[in-house]
């Protein structure tokens, strides 16, 4: 640590700050299991303090250049070379060092994002029919078959790249409650009605061991669909994608109120955080329709 000598500073300017980022860091390494290199977080907190106490004008205190405010201002204003996920990371890193050297009530609450993770966009219901159309126009048999296929897959059960590229077609059962896919012996996912007759029609014409899609793929990566996808006969205005296929889906359930519960353990969502980002493409509901949904009887209080 006493060998760290920071490039970009001159040795006046390493001086003010030298010992401030050398105890601190110090103290953080030991009150906290080290998830970062100390020659990284060496780093990190130079720039910080650097632009804090140079820039900013502000006192050598932990307190202040460890303060949420700080932090949030130095990454908005401070590094405007970094690219947002290399920001997304070197505020990480001074929050958990923040987190091991401040005391409880001086410890920095959650940010927002540095960047906002917009989510895949919805199909509409015209460019749904548009997909429908793509996959008919396809040139050979199979490829029809493989297209309305991926179709089912993703607008019908909201299935992602890697679950798609695993399914097999034994995977895939019908019976009187409709048909129902096993997504790697994980977790179970219905499938809307309205895309069922393609995959019932799927079981009928391929045997059981065969992959889902493509079967006589020899890998499973996702390039493979990928380079299916993009090689296909194109459809004027829409273009297929998985991620947009599964928030429609995603989109479908929450508007149509099947349970947040159920909903998660079909996609294989481990938090709700995908949901939250699909909110926005939501249609408002009326007055009536929240009367009636949340007055609904569901169980005994």
């Amino acid at each position: 640590m006493n060998d760290f000598e920071p490039r970009s500073l001159t040795a006046s300017e390493w001086a003010v700050i030298r010992e401030f980022v050398r105890t601190t860091i110090t103290e953080a390494q030991q009150r906290t299991e080290a998830r970062y290199p100390t020659r990284k977080l060496m780093g990190a907190l130079t720039a910080l303090a650097r632009w804090a106490v140079l820039v900013a004008c502000l006192p050598v205190e932990k307190s202040i250049i460890l303060h949420r405010d700080t932090i949030a201002e130095y990454i908005a204003r401070g590094c405007p070379t970094l690219a947002p996920t290399s920001q997304a990371t070197r505020r990480t890193m001074l929050l958990r060092i923040a987190e091991a050297v401040l005391p409880p009530d001086e410890r920095v609450s959650r940010l927002q994002p540095v960047y906002r993770d917009n989510p895949a966009r919805p199909y509409e219901v015209h460019e749904q029919v548009a997909l429908r159309s793509w996959a008919v126009g396809q040139t050979t048999p199979q490829r029809r078959r493989d297209c309305r296929t991926i179709l089912a897959l993703g607008l019908g059960a909201g299935l992602s790249t890697h679950d798609i590229m695993g399914l097999r077609v034994q995977d895939i059962k019908a019976d009187d409650h409709g048909v129902l896919i096993t997504v790697r012996d994980e977790r179970d996912v219905p499938v809307l009605w309205q895309w069922e007759q393609e995959l019932i029609d799927l079981i009928a014409e391929r045997e059981g061991q065969q992959w889902a899609v493509g079967p006589q793929r020899t890998v499973t990566t996702k390039n493979w669909l990928w380079n299916f996808i993009a090689t296909a006969r194109p459809e004027v205005g829409v273009t297929p994608t998985v991620g947009r296929m599964r928030n429609t889906w995603l989109l479908h359930h929450m508007a149509t109120g099947t349970p947040l519960g159920p909903l998660a353990a079909a996609a294989g969502l481990q938090t709700f955080r995908t949901i939250e980002k699909l909110f926005s493409y939501l249609p408002p509901p009326t007055r009536d329709e929240v009367r009636a949904a949340m007055r609904r009887h569901l169980r005994s209080l």
